[in-house]
């Protein structure tokens, strides 16, 4: 290999990230020279710069990408880690020219398993995706300040989760499509708290709105006034008498800082890179690989 390598790679790296948006991929063809060592009997590792900038390093198997290799697209894209027969699968890093990163696990060109986004903003998502969704167990924070810690499903909070705002309210309970769905707690930090249904992000059904003077209102919830009921108790020691009152007005206003935010939105997902399958083939007469014409997949 030659010595002066990785500062030829860390240049090109830097000229790529300042090339144009992302292309269609086309169909490629390989050709010589490209840099070749022996690893064993099978196993080959390949330096080649493509005829369309695009630059693969790693170890080749049967004909394929196979072991780790790193590939660099000429939008400023790339991915390092492991691949099987041609494709991405195993454990990698994906980066976007963004400055936002994907570590963890692939599976065929998808985020799949257990992994790590960071987005550009300082978004962070930590847990487990199915085909470049957060699908199950993960913890996303936001950066406002906001903190999630629960289930997720098709890239949504849905299932059980907590959801904390950075001014000190938080949320316990069920989620459904990244909204308060199902029975939950919604406490504010000055010590009001709402227990009870929720529907689409507001109090639906049945609850209690509890403020921090111990007084609490027990009824029936819904942003149409004719389905509410419900009433009012005054805190220990009061004179005041329950009665019927609809606080509806008031609870209104205390869910305006109490949203749940989105999270940033992935410019380009690996899987959608179109990463071709590379055919290799060796040419007796010169000893270099020479590469047969791949088809767009």
């Amino acid at each position: 290999m030659n010595k002066d390598f990785n500062s030829i790679v860390k240049v090109w790296e830097a000229a790529v990230r300042k090339s144009a948006g992302p292309k269609k991929r086309a169909n490629r063809i390989f050709s010589t020279p490209m840099s070749v060592a022996h690893v064993d009997d099978d196993v080959y590792q390949v330096e080649k710069i493509l005829n369309n900038g695009d630059f693969y390093t790693g170890q080749w198997l049967n004909n394929f990408p196979n072991g780790h290799g790193k590939y660099l697209w000429t939008d400023g894209c790339m991915y390092v880690g492991e691949w099987q027969k041609g494709n991405i699968t195993g454990k990698g890093r994906f980066s976007w020219p963004s400055g936002a990163t994907y570590e963890g696990d692939f599976k065929n060109g998808f985020m799949d398993g257990k992994g790590t986004y960071i987005g550009s903003n300082g978004d962070t998502y930590k847990g487990f995706w199915v085909m470049d969704m957060k699908n199950g167990q993960g913890t996303q924070s936001y950066p406002n300040g906001d903190f999630y810690d629960g289930d997720w499903k098709k890239g949504l909070q849905n299932g059980h989760g907590r959801y904390q705002w950075k001014n000190g309210n938080h949320y316990i309970g069920q989620f459904r499509n990244g909204l308060f769905n199902g029975n939950g707690t919604l406490m504010w930090q000055n010590g009001n708290r709402y227990d009870g249904c929720w529907e689409d992000g507001f109090p639906k059904g049945n609850g209690t709105f509890r403020w921090c003077d111990g007084s609490f209102y027990v009824g029936v919830w819904s942003k149409d006034s004719k389905e509410q009921s419900g009433t009012y108790y005054p805190s220990s020691g009061s004179d005041d008498d329950p009665l019927e009152w609809d606080p509806m007005d008031l609870f209104s206003v205390d869910l305006i800082d109490c949203y749940v935010c989105g999270c940033e939105k992935v410019s380009i997902f690996p899987s959608q890179k179109n990463l071709n399958m590379f055919g290799l083939e060796e040419d007796n007469n010169n000893k270099h690989l020479l590469s047969k014409k791949v088809t767009e997949r």
